[in-house]
């Protein structure tokens, strides 16, 4: 490392920024945060001491004055880190007009550009020769022939256009009532075939490539819920190892000339044993304290990578469990899984090293806070139900 202390800026969002302050203090390293939102889970948390507040859809004129303090007050450079699609987006625009006061340890504008939008990713993954679902790019005009069908926004700034991060069609009717719903729209969105299987078929890697495209970290992970159920983010998993992901990782970053950190997504086909590539998002995954506790901190590995520092891909602990409690909670109840079924699952994982999503010793407020929220999300959804039945 330099001389001048190393330091790291988080653009933080959510359990990704929360995990991603905490895995920089566990490394021992100087933390800035970046948040739009003042009641955002990090800014509760006794690790973030020096917080700034950005406009809820910040520019990089909004950042780029900051940044440059840090560098004068600091005498020297950090290293910027992305917690959100938008953040990874900013920090691509940087590299692009050649910004040079931090540390810039993210892939290339036109890399992250593919990677933010499922259709250009999704083709130049086919083009380079990754397995991937039945893919539909013209939802207007393709012949749909395998349902269920899960439909994807381009973007993230779709999401708010269809309500949901994805939607699952499981027939010709359900395909033709949404086509006319967004008949206008249709272009901003991709149809992908469901791999069969449970939530224990998909799988995680949060990796971290260096200046050279090489892998410096690589954390892999197998869930086994998510929120909401199925098609949702992380919100149990168990630390497995898998050799063949991590040759497929090298790969995916070698096709993509990537550097930086990214959360690579895959879901096993259970009855050929296949691996079906996902997505890969160009920033730190949600889960990246689950990484660190499990011996991969990739908020230490892309420090590392940003000082040119050369450092043995860490070994990963096995059969630890991520879980956060509520937010596994909710998606099952949601589901409408059997009490007693999701009562023999937590008793099973209470026998195994367990790492809380947000519930930290060191660091509880968060966690109190997270959860005070989800109780009234509960109470008010029992109440629903109740008021549903009643009438």
């Amino acid at each position: 490392m330099p001389g001048n202390q190393p330091y790291v800026i988080i653009l933080a969002n959510g359990l990704n920024g929360l995990g991603a302050v905490r895995s920089a203090a566990h490394a021992g390293l100087k933390t800035y945060t970046l948040v739009t939102n003042h009641s955002d889970l990090c800014t509760y948390s006794r690790f973030s001491q020096y917080r700034f507040l950005l406009p809820s859809n910040p520019t990089v004129e909004d950042v780029r004055p900051l940044l440059d303090q840090l560098h004068a007050n600091e005498g020297g450079p950090g290293v910027l880190l992305a917690c959100s699609d938008l953040a990874a987006e900013l920090l691509g625009q940087l590299k692009c007009e050649g910004y040079a006061k931090q540390h810039l340890v993210v892939p290339s504008t036109e890399t992250t550009e593919v990677l933010n939008d499922k259709k250009l990713e999704c083709q130049y993954m086919e083009n380079g020769g990754i397995t991937l679902p039945k893919t539909y790019y013209q939802l207007s005009d393709d012949a749909l022939d395998s349902f269920p069908i899960i439909i994807k926004p381009r973007t993230f700034r779709e999401y708010s256009l269809l309500g949901a991060k994805n939607v699952i069609l499981n027939s010709i009717a359900e395909l033709d009532e949404f086509r006319q719903r967004f008949k206008d729209h249709l272009d901003r969105f991709i149809g992908q075939e469901v791999i069969r299987g449970g939530d224990d078929n998909l799988w995680v890697c949060n990796v971290t490539f260096d200046h050279q495209q090489q892998l410096s970290a690589c954390f892999v992970f197998k869930r086994l819920g998510t929120m909401p159920s199925h098609y949702g983010v992380t919100s149990m998993a168990i630390s497995q190892d898998n050799e063949k992901l991590r040759q497929e990782c090298e790969k995916i970053g070698k096709a993509l000339n990537y550097t930086g950190p990214a959360m690579i997504e895959f879901k096993k086909d259970p009855n050929s044993d296949s691996y079906y590539y996902i997505e890969t998002n160009p920033r730190l995954g949600m889960c990246n304290w689950f990484d660190t506790r499990c011996g991969v901190n990739n908020i230490l590995a892309c420090t590392h990578a940003a000082y040119g520092q050369k450092i043995a891909l860490p070994l990963q602990k096995n059969n630890w469990v991520y879980w956060n409690f509520f937010g596994d909670l909710i998606a099952r109840l949601e589901n409408r899984e059997n009490v007693f079924s999701i009562l023999f699952r937590y008793l099973v994982v209470l026998r195994r090293r367990r790492i809380g999503a947000l519930l930290y010793w060191k660091d509880p407020l968060p966690a109190f806070r997270y959860a005070r929220s989800s109780i009234r999300d509960i109470a008010q959804r029992v109440g629903r139900k109740l008021r549903e039945t009643i009438g």
